[in-house]
């Protein structure tokens, strides 16, 4: 079995920003400019499909399914959160975006070789899934591995 912390369940999610450590003065501010964002929004229609890693087959450390955008409008989402909370002073992400859920975090090097080999034959391709609402959530790392709280929940749908 490779060496592989893989993601519960209820810690499957997309990151579309990540803000780092962020003043708590500042969450007011953020909520607003994120819900002006997802006023402006409707609901994506994605599918999940394939699996990867980044940041390269040579050097795997995270294990990923792909998001596919059915609507063509996430990535416009995503830019538009950018925009917003760069005039709050948040640093614009220097990585092209590539939407995308983490399912695992690789450790060593043990038996990767032959999962990598496995994620070649995998098809995977899930339902259209419609995702009505975007969250503001906070990650607070313990010894136990990172502990998410959901801060707010924005709707997208008009």
């Amino acid at each position: 079995m490779a060496d592989v912390k893989w993601e519960p369940d209820e810690k499957l999610h997309a990151t579309l920003k990540f803000l780092g450590n962020t003043e708590e003065k500042l969450l007011p501010e953020i909520v607003s400019y994120i819900e002006g964002v997802g006023r402006e929004s409707t609901c994506l229609s994605l599918k999940y499909a394939g699996v990867g890693c980044f940041p390269n087959r040579r050097a795997p450390r995270v294990i990923w399914t792909g998001m596919g955008d059915l609507k063509g409008n996430l990535n416009s989402l995503q830019q538009e959160i950018e925009s917003a909370l760069f005039s709050l002073g948040f640093e614009r992400e220097g990585r092209k975006f590539h939407a995308h859920v983490t399912l695992g975090r690789v450790k060593s090097d043990q038996k990767i070789q032959s999962l990598l080999r496995m994620m070649e034959s995998i098809t995977f391709e899930s339902q259209p899934v419609e995702i009505r609402e975007v969250a503001l959530i906070k990650s607070e790392l313990k010894p136990s591995g990172s502990v998410y709280t959901t801060l707010k929940t924005i709707p997208l749908c008009k």
